[in-house]
């Protein structure tokens, strides 16, 4: 393991601090990925995600996000570690992704529908 910034790294590169870089990729491709389905709205919402705003102890820093055990309760394979464990919480924003994605395309769905109807009331 390799830590900057802590001298304890528990992961392959464990970085305490923030990272910069002018683009950051996750694998994607189809061909690492199996039992690929649609998401559902009635088993993948946002409903139940708490955004919260908050300031990072250690430095100050203001964020947005989410509490890693409440999303836990939810998304469980988006949260690596346990509740109050050895090792601190972390979250794959990226597979939350899917998720607002999903609820866009769904919004944007409802709105058409809905001014189809007002349109046609006007006629």
């Amino acid at each position: 393991n390799v830590g900057i910034g802590t001298q304890t790294p528990t992961v392959k590169l464990d970085v305490k601090g923030t990272i910069s870089g002018d683009t950051i990729t996750a694998s994607s491709d189809y061909r690492l990925k199996e039992d690929i389905t649609p998401l559902l709205l009635e088993e993948y919402s946002v409903d139940k995600i708490n955004p919260v705003y908050f300031k990072f102890k250690n430095s100050g820093k203001e964020s947005i996000g989410v509490i890693a055990h409440e999303l836990q309760e939810y998304y469980p394979f988006l949260v690596e570690g346990e509740k109050d464990g050895e090792k601190t919480q972390t979250v794959n924003y990226n597979g939350l992704i899917g998720v607002l994605i999903k609820e866009i395309q769904y919004l944007k769905m409802r709105v058409k529908l809905l001014e189809n109807k007002i349109e046609s009331k006007q006629i």
